[in-house]
């Protein structure tokens, strides 16, 4: 059994997750300086994505909320397939596989914050990961290191895309000085994202944040495609729960495209409100619509042929 076989298998078997990939952490050294597996870790060579997905009992939740306005349900996505129940236990299980790392192969890991916004505070930092990771306190690009990995490929929603849960994986990372034998290629199969047929991510978007036709080019070391162009304060807005298509219960909406100065205000506000703090400081679980509606994977079987979404036509 190779280096990357035993790690791999002691992170699918030992941690029970469902993905795990393994890839050269110089794919991610073109990076923004501070942005680099290198100005974290200066002997790094390696990154290993692991993760889960997202229980679908928990995301069909979301159906009930934005189809049947049943807005109490929501929590059940909330806080078990996206904010506290798979936080801790990916906060656990990434710290027991650096700590095995080094304990068996005496290397260094660096366990990366595997959530939105873990330990960040509101300002400056307006928009959410997949919107934008240079502004949401991650210290590298586990998407972009997940795909290099083989996890799955970029979709049009700047969400990594896998074969059989499209978007609905939940993704966690270690920076390591451990070198492998091998490294696990890009994704190669057959392709997942197809805007110029779907665009259903920018259909659902509630404030019109994705363009459904326009791209800019996306890079992943020598992996390139194009995701859907992305207003990410337009995005947060959503996302946040600072509009009332995404919370009917927000008392003070902002605009639907607002400026940095709005949304940073509205942080301000929200962040200070009773009850407000979670283990990712700023929610941002009240929209979605691009993560529960995207078809890839096995959307259709699980949640339209089922009758769980009636939003098939989308």
């Amino acid at each position: 059994m190779t280096r990357t076989e035993a790690v791999k298998r002691r992170i699918l078997i030992g941690s029970d997750m469902d993905y795990a990939g393994v890839c050269p952490s110089a794919v991610l050294e073109d990076e923004p300086r501070g942005r680099r597996p290198s100005d974290l870790l200066p002997n790094a060579k390696s990154i290993l994505v692991f993760g889960r997905r997202l229980i679908s009992g928990s995301v069909q939740t979301k159906f009930r909320q934005f189809e049947d306005g049943v807005m109490n349900v929501s929590g059940g996505y909330s806080a078990h397939s996206f904010v506290l129940s798979v936080n801790h236990l990916c906060m656990k299980e990434t710290y027991d596989i650096a700590q095995d790392l080094e304990n068996t192969y005496g290397c260094f890991a660096m366990p990366l914050t595997n959530n939105v916004l873990q330990a960040v505070q509101p300002e400056g930092n307006y928009a959410p990961f997949f919107a934008d990771p240079m502004k949401a306190g991650l210290p590298v690009d586990i998407y972009k290191a997940a795909v290099a990995a083989g996890i799955g490929e970029m979709g049009w929603n700047h969400r990594v895309v896998t074969p059989d849960n499209g978007p609905r994986v939940y993704l966690c990372a270690i920076v390591t000085s451990l070198e492998f034998e091998e490294y696990d290629k890009p994704y190669a199969g057959k392709k997942l994202c197809e805007p110029e047929k779907c665009a259903v991510c920018a259909r659902v978007c509630p404030t019109r944040a994705l363009d459904g036709e326009t791209g800019v080019e996306w890079h992943a070391g020598e992996t390139k495609c194009t995701v859907g162009r992305l207003d990410v304060n337009a995005c947060a807005a959503a996302c946040f729960g600072f509009r009332k298509e995404t919370n009917p219960m927000c008392m003070n909406p902002i605009s639907e495209h607002p400026t940095e100065e709005e949304l940073t205000e509205a942080l301000k506000r929200q962040f200070a409100a009773p009850g407000f703090q979670t283990l990712d400081h700023l929610p941002m679980y009240h929209c979605e619509r691009c993560l529960i509606y995207c078809p890839v994977g096995n959307w259709h079987e699980q949640f339209s042929a089922t009758g769980l979404s009636r939003e098939a036509g989308r």
